[in-house]
Order: structure tokens, then sequence, then C-alpha cells
């Protein structure tokens, strides 16, 4: 079983890459695992292919990456997914489960964003009724150019985060601790997001975490979603280590929590 934890905290987000080869099995292996492993939403068919960057970085350049800015890499892995309730965020959590396979065997990774699934497609000869949900770049990273995923100078501590049954009454580390949740809220501080603005919350009801997340102008609601499957991922492969199998539900709870306007709940589990 992959260490999850230490491999989150030593997760780090590369942009320039080596002109170094992926070994055939290590993409098999990611693959493989990917496949066999827990989803958010298993009910949602998705396909993984994988392009070198002769066959792909050219063809994505100027339509892919941060304001057309394509990374160049030895290798794109994109995730195609049927359109249901929740796929966006079940292909967040999927392909960052993905990343943190390939770091178990050494390998770096990187988000690219984009726009138009139809375009991607038709650019890089995909015939699916499935859409793009994510495009993923792989490699070694450039000593030097990667950073860490995380830094904990800049990142919210885990009480600026969590809430106990209701917006804004903080809650305490010992008492997160005394309910085994103190490292998967640990962890999901550390979870990426777009622009790092950790735009995240937890409310803490009795034996229910709800997730709540901020709406706001700098992030799409396709980069939105996909931050959220990352959050439930590193919250819940700690507590499904540590603790018991867990399930995100995606929806709203019909309860009022004082939650502002400027927030919403996107998913809840049990606990």
């Amino acid at each position: 079983m992959m260490n999850y934890k230490e491999l989150i905290s030593n997760k780090r987000s590369v942009r320039e890459f080596k002109n170094k080869e992926v070994k055939k099995s290590d993409f098999d292996s990611i693959i493989e695992y990917i496949s066999n492993s827990k989803r958010l939403l298993p009910n949602i068919s998705i396909y993984i292919k994988v392009f070198s960057k002769d066959d792909a970085y050219s063809k994505l350049n100027k339509i892919a990456g941060y304001n057309g800015h394509m990374i160049e890499a030895p290798y794109y892995i994109i995730i195609l997914s049927e359109a249901k309730e929740g796929y966006i965020e079940n292909s967040g959590y999927v392909g960052e489960h993905l990343t943190l396979k390939a770091r178990d065997l050494g390998i770096d990774s990187c988000w690219v964003t984009f726009e138009n699934s139809c375009l991607i497609k038709e650019r890089l000869g995909i015939v699916s009724n499935k859409d793009i949900t994510a495009i993923l770049a792989l490699g070694y990273g450039d000593v030097g150019t990667s950073k860490s995923s995380k830094n904990s100078s800049e990142r919210l501590s885990v009480d600026k985060i969590v809430y106990l049954d209701e917006w804004g009454n903080s809650t305490s580390l010992e008492v997160l601790e005394e309910r085994g949740l103190l490292d998967a809220f640990s962890f999901a501080t550390m979870a990426p997001s777009t622009l790092n603005r950790q735009p995240w919350r937890f409310i803490v009801d009795g034996g229910k975490v709800v997730l709540v997340v901020r709406k706001d102008e700098f992030a799409s609601t396709y980069e939105g979603k996909i931050d959220v499957g990352i959050s439930m991922l590193y919250f819940g492969v700690i507590i499904d280590t540590t603790m018991f199998d867990l399930k995100w539900n995606i929806g709203k709870i019909d309860k009022d929590y004082k939650i502002p306007a400027d927030y919403e709940i996107v998913g809840y589990c049990n606990i």
C-alpha cells in the first residue's frame, strides 16, 4: 500500500521537465492502479489515454495551459469521462490519485488547464462520446524548477478551516485528535487548489463532515469542481488508511449551518 502521508507531504508541482522517457511499465502500473482504485463516484465511466510530447505538445499549444501557455512535458495523460452529476469532481479525485501513484514511482506531474474539450479531442484525434475532464503532464522534473505543492507559511492551518457544528465556531486540535480526525484535516490543508486559493472549509456536525467551498471569480466552474475532488481525496485517503472506508456524497444538505453567501455546501461524508 502506498504511504499517502509521505506522498502528500512531499508532493510537488512541476512546470519544467527533463527530456527523459518514462518506462512503459511505469505507465502500465499507474493505469492499472487507477483502474482498480477507489473512485469518488464509481458509477461514472472514465477512460485514460497516454500521449507522448511528439503526439500532443504542438497540437495543444495555445489551446491548453494557463492563458494558453502549454506546459512542455515528455508525456500527457488525458482523462475522459461520461458526463454525469459530479463527473468533474470525480475526475479531480481520480486525477490527483493518479499523480500520487506517479509520485510513488518517482514521476513528477502537473495539472494542465484547458477550456474546450471538443477542440482538444479534435486536435488529438480522439473519437469518443466522453468529455475530456483532465490533462496531466508527466515526466521527471528539472532540478531547481519544481516546487512543493504546499507551503506551510502560506497555507491556512487546520483550526482556520475546520468548524464545529456551524460556520465560525472554531474547534480545537485536541477535539479533532480525540475524534481521530486531526491527521485527515491536516493533510486536507495540503490539497492543491487553483491559484492556491484554499477555497474549502469543513464543518464537523456530529457524525458528519460537511465540505463547504468559496464561490469566487478566480476559478471557473470546472477548476472549482476539480479542486473539490482533490480536497475530498486528501481527506478521504487518510481516513481510509487509518480508520475505515470513507464515502463522500456530492450535493447539499438541508440544514442551516449559517454559511456566508459567498460559500456553498458541495458534499458531505459520515464519520
